[in-house]
């Protein structure tokens, strides 16, 4: 094999692996937002891919259609690997999104800068926090170790067989991180409706205390309070959230093969 030939098969190897880092990092929290320019994301991916080019095999160049097949099938299992971290910010806001609409604020939607859709206060506030925690809980490490042990379980260049069993894990990591992530609301949605309770059973018994002016400002502080006292817990809760994700995603590669 001569010089210029093993230079463009390293190449090949290298834009094989980046296909995987490339498309777990496509829908990372962070880098999936539109204010990262494409060529940040790109040089995040080929850099991240030098680690797992000594997981990648050596190419045959004839058959030009095979490696764009091979290429398509390394970014989506990256793809789907990046899915599964992006729950993390999904199921944040999801659960947050139910306060707001419980207070009366997903009236007030904005432009989340973080997902580029529209989001109300708290729903917004939530998902920007929980862009930093990701960071912050090295979540990217996480991320970046997960495509590595993801060439133990789906080596480069098997087959993949869609099982029933995808079906059954996507819903058990869903469920089990709403499950996660609900004790961050629950206070909050029991005092809206404990309040709603109470100004309903005032209203009935003296309706001249004109239980509406005073009663939604008073629901609305009650809620931002106890919310504020559920975002000391939330560091927390974004932890196991995030570890569940990285123990969720080789029971999802194990379904494919």
């Amino acid at each position: 094999m001569v010089l210029p030939e093993v230079w463009l098969n390293e190449w090949v190897r290298w834009l094989i692996a980046a296909a995987r880092f490339g498309g777990a990092m496509a829908l990372m929290p962070g880098l999936s937002s539109h204010q990262v320019p494409p060529l940040a994301r790109s040089t995040v991916a080929f850099g991240a891919a030098l680690s797992g080019i000594a997981s990648v095999p050596y190419i045959s160049l004839d058959n030009f259609a095979l490696l764009a097949l091979l290429l398509l099938r390394e970014a989506a299992i990256g793809m789907l690997i990046g899915f599964a971290f992006a729950f993390f910010i999904w199921l944040v806001e999801w659960v947050a999104e139910i306060v707001d609409w419980q207070i009366g604020f997903g009236f007030s939607a904005l432009v989340d800068p973080l997902l580029g859709t529209k989001a109300a206060i708290v729903a917004r506030a939530v998902t920007l926090l929980a862009g930093v925690l990701f960071f912050q809980l090295d979540g990217h490490h996480w991320l970046i170790r997960t495509v590595s042990l993801s060439y133990k379980l789906m080596p480069v260049g098997t087959s993949i067989a869609f099982k029933s069993q995808l079906g059954e894990s996507w819903m058990s990591l869903v469920a089990a991180g709403l499950l996660t992530v609900l004790p961050f609301v629950i206070p909050a949605i029991g005092i809206v409706l404990l309040t709603d309770l109470v100004l309903g059973m005032m209203g009935r018994a003296a309706p001249q205390l004109s239980v509406l002016l005073w009663g939604m400002p008073a629901r609305v502080g009650l809620a931002i309070l106890t919310i504020a006292f559920s975002f000391t817990t939330f560091p927390l809760l974004c932890e196991k959230l995030l570890r569940h994700i990285a123990f969720s995603v080789p029971t999802l590669l194990g379904s494919l093969r």
